[in-house]
């Protein structure tokens, strides 16, 4: 293991790449939102498909589509509008959400579905700039190159397993926690705003 990382490098790989994933962002904010208004069960399709979709999208970088996108801007443009509007489609499906209210009118919304979320992931183009950074900083070898990426691509894997159940753990307190209907309505239009402002930093 030391020819392809010393202990330290690992561990700074290890650290990078749970703060990336486990912070606010857009698929953590969808995520308690859905295990709040679903349940976990309901949100079990989505939470699978995220833990594929990025490493998943890391390998792809890692074989040259990052690095292609980013120097073709005008493909980047329409990846980052076509990214644009659907999280903003998203956001406003968290906010029109009526399952867990108004059970008298008998309106039901739906969760994202599993394709929805192996999908939204690469409409991102700051995930695919900041992966390309990763392999770019992180693969440090020509011999190891695969064992590194493969290093690097596990590590994403058990980043999202530790990210998904930690947010949706967090949906789960809350739906406990929270039993004003009225309350959990604000609730879904905060995290919608919160998700558009997550967006920003896709347009800088």
């Amino acid at each position: 293991m030391n020819e392809i990382y010393t202990l330290p490098l690992l561990i700074s790989i290890a650290t990078f790449i749970l703060t990336t994933h486990i912070t606010p962002g857009p698929t953590n904010i969808i995520l308690l939102s859905s295990v709040l208004n679903f349940g976990y069960k309901k949100t079990l399709p989505f939470i699978i498909a995220n833990i594929i979709s990025y490493p998943l999208m890391m390998s792809l970088t890692a074989f040259g589509l990052g690095l292609f996108l980013i120097e073709h801007p005008t493909i980047m443009l329409i990846l980052k509008i076509s990214g644009i509007m659907y999280l903003c489609y998203m956001a406003w499906k968290i906010a029109t959400n009526r399952s867990s209210y108004e059970s008298q009118k008998n309106i039901q919304s739906k969760p994202f579905t599993f394709v929805q979320g192996l999908v939204y992931p690469f409409l991102n183009p700051k995930a695919w700039i900041v992966y390309t950074s990763i392999i770019s900083i992180y693969v440090t070898s020509i011999d190891v190159r695969f064992f590194q990426i493969g290093i690097i691509v596990l590590f994403i894997f058990i980043s999202m397993i530790i990210t998904t159940y930690l947010w949706s753990f967090g949906g789960i307190a809350l739906k406990k926690l929270l039993k004003d209907e009225r309350f959990i309505k604000k609730l879904n239009i905060t995290m919608a705003i919160l998700l558009i402002i997550s967006i920003l930093p896709i347009l800088f």
